[in-house]
Parts: C-alpha cells; sequence; structure tokens
C-alpha cells in the first residue's frame, strides 16, 4: 500500500508539473502554446508552435497574468489579416520611459506555394514588425499592415552618443513582402516621414526671433537637425540632404566652443555614418525553425 501510494504521488506530480498544450488557432495553420512560470512576478510564459504541414515553427513569448490570463491575451492578439498571420510577442516593460521603440512586435507569417508540392502550400516566417499603437492600446492585431504595406521603425539610431533616446530619430519604414522576406521601399519611406521633415525644415529655416513660433511640437532646431539628415541619408535623397547639412553649426553648436562645436559635428557625422539605406529593424531573433525540418527561418 505504501508503495502504490508513492508511486501515485509520484504520477500526480510528474503529471501537474508537465507542461499543458493550448490550442490557440486551428486552421489554415495550428498554433499551440504550453504555459510556464515567469522570470517576472504576475507573468506567464509561452511556448508557441506554429505549425502546417512539414512546416513547423517555435518561440517563446511573455505575457502579463496568470495561465488562463495569458493564454486569453495570446490569443486576442493572434490571428489572420490579408492573408498574414501575426502572433504578438511582448517585452514587458512596466515603465513606457525604459521601453524599446519596438518593444512589442508582431511576429509575420504565411502560407506561399511549394514549389516542390505544388497544390500544397508551405508555411514562411517573414519577419517581425513593430504592433503599432492602436493595436498595442485595443489588443488587435496586424495594425502595421495597411493595403500591402508593412510600417515599421528604424531602430538604428534610438541609443547614439548625440541625443536622447526620447528625441532620437524614429524613422517610420514602409515595407512589402518580396520573396517571403521583408523588403524596404525608400520611395514610400520617404514619403511616410514627410510631415515630420517639413516641420523640421521650417524650424531649421526660422530665424531665431521666429523659433517659437515656426519650431513646434517638441522639434528644436537640434532634433530637426537630426531627424531630417538621417532621413535623407536613409532614402538616399541627396539634395534634402546637402541642404540639412548646410545648418549643422547653427542646429548643433549654439552656446558652444569651437572645440565643443568640433566633437559634435563629428558625432553627427559618425551617427550618419551608421544609416545604413534600406535597413531593416533589429529582429527579435526568437523563432526557430524546428531541426527536423527543412524550413527557413531567418531573414
Amino acid at each position: 500500500m505504501k508503495f502504490g501510494a508513492l508511486f501515485f504521488l509520484s504520477l500526480l506530480l510528474a503529471t501537474n508539473t508537465q507542461a499543458a498544450s493550448t490550442v490557440l488557432l486551428d486552421s489554415p495553420v495550428r498554433v499551440t502554446a504550453e504555459t510556464l512560470a515567469g522570470a517576472k512576478a504576475n507573468t506567464t510564459k509561452l511556448e508557441l508552435t506554429v505549425q502546417h504541414g512539414a512546416s513547423e515553427f517555435t518561440l517563446s513569448v511573455l505575457q502579463r497574468g496568470d495561465t488562463v490570463e495569458a493564454l486569453t491575451a495570446q490569443k486576442s492578439t493572434s490571428g489572420w489579416k490579408d492573408g498574414y498571420l501575426f502572433i504578438r510577442d511582448d517585452c514587458l516593460v512596466d515603465d513606457p520611459a525604459l521601453a524599446a521603440w519596438r518593444c512589442v512586435v508582431d511576429h509575420v507569417f504565411t502560407l506561399v506555394e511549394d514549389a516542390k508540392n505544388k497544390p500544397a502550400a508551405r508555411l514562411i516566417y517573414v519577419g517581425d514588425v513593430f504592433a503599432g499603437e492602436e493595436c498595442i492600446e485595443a489588443a488587435r492585431f496586424g495594425c502595421a499592415l495597411y493595403k500591402g504595406t508593412f510600417t515599421d521603425i528604424y531602430d538604428r539610431l534610438e541609443n547614439n552618443a548625440l541625443a536622447p533616446r526620447a528625441e532620437s530619430p524614429a524613422l517610420l519604414l514602409e515595407m512589402t513582402v518580396d520573396g517571403g522576406i521583408f523588403q524596404v521601399d525608400l520611395e514610400e519611406t520617404w514619403k511616410a516621414n514627410q510631415e515630420r521633415f517639413l516641420a523640421g525644415a521650417r524650424c531649421l529655416n526660422a530665424k531665431p526671433e521666429m523659433q517659437s513660433v515656426r519650431c513646434i511640437d517638441g522639434i528644436t532646431p537640434h532634433r530637426a537637425y537630426i531627424f531630417n539628415t538621417a532621413l535623407a541619408t536613409y532614402t538616399r535623397q541627396a539634395e534634402h540632404l546637402a541642404r540639412t547639412r548646410a545648418f549643422a553649426r547653427a542646429a548643433l553648436c549654439e552656446r558652444l566652443g569651437d572645440a565643443e562645436c568640433s566633437e559634435v559635428l563629428r558625432a553627427s557625422a559618425l551617427l550618419l555614418a551608421s544609416v545604413k539605406p534600406g535597413e531593416k529593424a533589429r529582429g527579435r531573433g526568437n523563432v526557430l525553425s524546428s531541426p527536423a525540418r527543412n524550413v527557413n527561418a531567418k531573414h
């Protein structure tokens, strides 16, 4: 009796500690979640599996709350829009001021024709994209996608020596999917940032006595110069870049001595040298393909 009771207890403990699998989506792609204790208080870690035919991907995400709350939140922020599957991944930083620009992303998957088996479709991982403020506030998905174009944030300049993070240039990127991966459209990216660029240009062109009128919405000559030169560099707008750089000393060196000004101008040149036209934001890097299957997961 004693041995039987111990065996039953051991079996019960093993069963209770084993992660349970929950189906979040079933068709046309199956998405399941196994729940584990999160590293932070009041969080749950979800081990997600995204599977269709012979294609399978895995990723780990965090959600706030207990198991039921976490699964409910994940399900409400995962789904299909215009042929793309969105799966939420939140870095769960409590203080918005400390959160990375792309703290909340959607992992994007889609089905493509399988060249080896044309009647069948193959699941591929396209990449991750900033989820969008509307989808973060309302627990939705797919806000980054509009009429075949995805909007993301260029985070190369998020941390730099020239400006605090809150004043650094967060360029909007306009991307389409080509060959199963995100490709930045430089022309559309230029257009998407025009409102901010033109506001910065008005500020830079304003005489000192007019800056209080022309430099609005938190834009200063310093911020305008960094944003506009970064955008013109990224989108290869050489003429606009040359015009903006003419304001370098006025925008960056106010109240600075010659030596300090030279150092700031050098830092500005280094900042622009780091901008790579067409470069995408840094991927979250936590989506893996099943090692047993021949599927590409990294782009």
